[in-house]
């Protein structure tokens, strides 16, 4: 009986081990779902940059009071730098484009690689030195990032790139902020060069490119999903007020049934701020006046969603919750000092502001 005893609490410790040590395989946490009771926002901070140039022919670049704010929605507390006080550090986050939760994981997307820390104590786990990545996508316990004409594949728990997928092509494709979606096991990948526009689509199930690719407005950038599972990608507005490429941008919805486009909207989506959010039945985007627009997946009308005449400075981040409708908008105000996060309800009034950082650069909805 002793023996028998022993062996179960063997079998017991073995199982944890085992899980522990298994890859992450939760969906990534995003708006939408279930009511969100915490706010993060990841804050660039201010690029630096040295000159002259180094010993190897360059400008050295850095970036300062970079952080991660957390907020309390039920108690309305604020702390200012979960990461710096979890470990003590701000500069490994620094820079920070794109943030995301996969399984009990975080992953930050920094200027000179991946920061990996506990969901839900941001203590760090490990460092990644990988750059020249634009955006964070998972499936089936791996990691997918974005470069220059290719896809990283990275396992979740040896942090190792397992496999490198070429886009092919001879310009500057797929090199966007978040540009990725992952849909009925294909990663979609928006490639951003200006002479391009098409979508390329990779099966996630043998790690292969698809044919033929989307055709779509040219210079996709950014990248959601709808409730229904429908892909948007945004193009910008030419920054030459549409004369040096002819580029009014704009809005393409594909249907990942028929994998073309569906629907196309030409609303001048300014150079600068392509941040794109869907949830539920609607995805949030900026025009080139500042003005924050909601498409309706079904009846295809574009609006403006702010109601109470709430305008903002430089916005660059959107959120927003399916379950509430509510929508949350960083502003970087002026870039040097810190930004701002408004929260509206769903019928597109002011509900309460937080204080970000310096430079809000992602917002992201979470249970706790």
């Amino acid at each position: 009986m002793k023996k028998l005893k022993n062996y179960g609490a063997f079998m017991v410790l073995t199982l944890l081990l085992l899980a522990s040590c298994r890859k992450d395989q939760m969906a990534p946490a995003k708006a939408g779902g279930a009511t969100s009771n915490g706010i993060y926002v990841l804050n660039k901070g201010i690029l630096n940059y040295t000159f002259p140039v180094n010993a190897t022919g360059n400008i050295v670049y850095t970036y300062s009071s970079g952080s991660l704010s957390y907020y309390n929605i039920a108690s309305k507390k604020l702390v200012a730098d979960q990461y710096s006080m979890a470990n003590g550090t701000q500069t490994q986050i620094g820079g920070g484009s794109d943030f995301k939760i996969y399984g009990s994981k975080m992953y930050i997307i920094g200027f000179t690689g991946i920061t990996v820390a506990d969901a839900r104590t941001s203590k760090l786990i490990q460092q990644v030195n990988l750059s020249g990545i634009g955006g964070i996508a998972f499936y089936n316990g791996n990691i997918f990032l974005s470069g220059f004409e290719q896809i990283k594949v990275m396992d979740t728990t040896t942090f190792s790139v397992t496999k490198t997928i070429s886009l092919g092509g001879g310009n500057y494709d797929n090199f966007a902020d978040g540009g990725l979606a992952v849909v009925n096991d294909k990663l979609y990948i928006a490639n951003t060069s200006i002479y391009d526009a098409t979508i390329s689509i990779i099966d996630l199930t043998t790690l292969t490119i698809l044919t033929p690719i989307i055709e779509v407005i040219p210079q996709t950038t950014t990248m959601t999903t709808d409730g229904n599972g429908n892909i948007y990608t945004l193009s910008p507005f030419d920054e030459n007020a549409g004369f040096e490429y002819q580029a009014i941008g704009g809005l393409t919805v594909v249907s990942p049934k028929s994998n073309v486009p569906i629907f196309i909207t030409q609303a001048q989506a300014p150079f600068n701020n392509l941040t794109l959010t869907g949830a539920g039945n609607f995805v949030y985007f900026f025009n080139n006046l500042n003005s924050l627009l909601a498409f309706n997946a079904t009846t295809h009308a574009v609006t403006n969603f702010v109601t109470d005449g709430t305008s903002f400075t430089h916005p660059t981040c959107i959120a927003a919750s399916a379950a509430t409708g509510e929508v949350f908008v960083g502003d970087a105000k002026d870039g040097a000092t810190n930004g701002i996060v408004y929260a509206f309800d769903k019928t597109g009034k002011m509900e309460y502001t937080i204080t970000a950082g310096i430079n809000p650069s992602q917002i992201l909805l979470v249970q706790n």
